[in-house]
């Protein structure tokens, strides 16, 4: 009996992994030749870890619908729409009526809900050409993109060309080649954007050029692991946006030479980030993130149509768009290379910071509330990192509900005046540790008598064991090292502005500019300056995040920072500044900073400033 039980186990086990691979591939509708193929199996991963105990077509109907209004329904419903494997017939009825009910304050926002719902129905909805036509040049560059993808699917405008869009996409290219969303530096994640949108007319004689340059940076700046980075945090959400805009060129990065590093692959990059669950961490050994594994799960499916010749991931339903000649030049578009800067009131006047009580306090609701609570997810690659997690995970919606009339703006900060006026603010005295940290020194005295009794104690009932001791001591030691590395603040010493000096001074503004006038944005200052243009000094070797920091202090501002771990802050991530957080104005707002007008490629934690730097931290909503 216990020989053929010992069989039988086995056999049984075997028998339920071939029913559950078999059930796989019915459920995903994987073809059998392609059954095995890296790319399906791991999009497979995702959708099994996505769907639960659910079918596909019930987390479809069900969970996707549930959240339509957030940003990864909308991804995965043009994932599935290009691999034909789900009726999204219900999800197209519920982004109906999302639309005709809800107030989508962000340009972008509105049109990649237009672009889901063009994907998931078989005739185009005249809601998408009224959002075309209000929308494409609302947020710069991001609503042009999407806009020229609306209009590569088909959908009819009144105002608006596929060469005219085109031909301002290619007026805001940057001098190495990429596109950023201001400055004159490429940035990763929106040059494949672009050259996504851009994808199907690549042999047009004024698209051609544009489009190389940009296959260029982005095989100039692929790391030794395979993947992408974006503000200096290696990431797969930009290395699949990278993917799906190679593959939309009809570019297979696993097989072209030019997009492999030391032997890596994009698919190797990606793959660091993979978790137990089949689903992807932001950073590597994160926890599962939901922006993460759904730019992941559409680089994949992006993949496999471009292998197995099943079309292009952003022309839907076999569109074959074609190019729209102009016949008249259209009008310049004006790049974003000026330093961000104050108001023409600011601009003759600098404040000083690095002063107790004397700084003047903007009208900022809010400031002294508590920080809302971390989602849990890491979604860092929004504003510094280049990618953003899903609304639903950090428990914030994607748009303002609001019955009063939309308006636009689009407003960008003015540059800041040549003659500004610069005044010096009176010395801090630098505080100590031992002020900083009172504790300390308490805390580890009691950690020395408790320790020093337990000795006492196994003295006098004569323990003898060497053991004991060095355990004792290693127990204070422990103790004292926590005491010592754990830094605990209360919010007046947090508050507490401290004097830096010997790296110079730089200046810094804090605004919101671009939400004036949007419903919602009543709570904060009418004229979006946060903290105005103000001179602070800095050490040698200061980052942007601690001139933040000092900023905050001065002007009693909130702020919530994910990331920074001790003196760890390479991978800083800032979510809200005087509560105004990411995804409050659409799931493509959030905080950005720019260093001299121009968008570092690294994380405010790890850009390092200079005297005479001029920093600005802008709220944007489109990232």
């Amino acid at each position: 009996m216990t020989k053929k039980r010992n069989i039988c186990i086995p056999a049984a086990g075997l028998l339920a992994s071939e029913v559950l691979l078999s059930s796989l591939r019915l459920l995903f509708a994987v073809p059998a030749q392609a059954a095995g193929t890296p790319v399906q199996q791991y999009a497979a991963e995702i959708l099994a870890a996505e769907c639960g105990g659910q079918t596909m077509q019930e987390w479809v109907d069900q969970t996707l619908t549930s959240r339509v209004g957030m940003s990864s329904p909308d991804w995965y419903a043009m994932a599935l729409s290009g691999n034909g494997s789900a009726d999204l017939s219900g999800y197209a009825n519920a982004l109906t009526d999302y639309l005709a009910h809800e107030n989508v304050v962000n340009a972008s926002s509105r049109e990649r809900l237009a672009l889901a719902l063009t994907a998931c129905s078989q005739s185009i909805p005249a809601v998408c050409t009224e959002i075309l036509d209000s929308s494409a040049e609302g947020n710069g560059i991001m609503s042009r993109i999407f806009g020229l993808h609306l209009l590569n699917n088909g959908v009819k405008s009144q105002k608006y060309t596929n060469s005219q869009l085109a031909a301002e996409l290619i007026a805001m290219q940057a001098p190495d080649g990429g596109w950023s969303i201001q400055g004159t530096r490429g940035d990763t994640d929106v040059t494949a954007m672009t050259l996504q949108a851009l994808a199907p007319y690549r042999a047009e004689p004024e698209v051609s050029a544009a489009v190389q340059s940009g296959i260029d940076f982005l095989a100039d700046t692929q790391l030794p692991s395979g993947a992408y980075q974006s503000y200096g945090a290696e990431n797969p959400e930009s290395t699949a946006q990278v993917w799906i805009a190679l593959c939309c060129l009809g570019i297979d990065p696993l097989t072209d030479t030019r997009f492999q590093e030391n032997g890596n692959t994009l698919l190797d990059g990606i793959l660091q980030f993979r978790t137990v669950s089949g689903q992807y961490a932001h950073m590597r050994g994160g926890s599962a993130n939901t922006m993460a594994t759904v730019q992941v799960f559409t680089a994949l499916t992006a993949a496999d149509m471009q292998q197995n010749g099943k079309g292009s991931f952003y022309l839907f339903h076999g569109a074959a768009p074609k190019w729209q000649r102009q016949t008249v030049t259209a009008p310049p578009v004006q790049t974003q290379t000026a330093p961000p800067g104050s108001s023409s009131a600011q601009q003759n006047t600098v404040t000083s910071a690095r002063i107790t009580g004397s700084a003047q306090q903007p009208a900022v609701t809010g400031t002294s509330g508590s920080q809302r609570a971390n989602s849990g997810s890491s979604t860092e690659s929004a504003a510094e990192t280049g990618s953003t997690d899903d609304t639903a995970a950090s428990g914030r919606s994607s748009v303002t509900r609001s019955s009063t009339q939309e308006t636009e703006t689009t407003a960008e900060p003015a540059p800041v005046s040549s003659g500004t006026a610069r005044t010096t603010a009176p010395a801090q005295p630098v505080r100590k540790d031992g002020e900083k940290y009172p504790y300390r020194i308490p805390l580890t005295a009691a950690a020395g008598v408790l320790c020093g009794g337990a000795a006492v104690f196994f003295l006098i009932r004569r323990q003898k064991s060497p053991k004991t001791y060095l355990t004792i001591a290693g127990t204070f030691c422990v103790l004292t090292a926590l005491i010592w590395v754990i830094k605990v603040e209360s919010p007046a010493q947090f508050y507490t502005a401290e004097q830096h000096t010997g790296g110079g001074t730089v200046t810094m503004e804090i605004r919101c500019d671009v939400i004036r006038g949007l419903p919602g944005s009543e709570q904060y200052p009418e004229d979006g300056i946060i903290m105005p243009l103000t001179e602070f000094s800095i050490e040698p070797d200061e980052n942007a995040l601690t001139l933040l920091y000092d900023a905050v202090k001065a002007y009693q501002l909130q702020i919530e920072v994910d990331g920074v771990s001790g003196d760890v802050v390479e991978t800083a991530y800032v979510r809200g500044i005087a509560s105004l957080y990411e995804f409050d104005f659409g799931d493509l707002s959030g905080w950005t900073y720019t260093v001299n007008g121009e968008r570092p490629s690294v994380g405010c934690g790890s850009c390092t400033l200079h005297d005479g730097d001029v920093v600005a931290w802008i709220y944007t909503i489109d990232l």
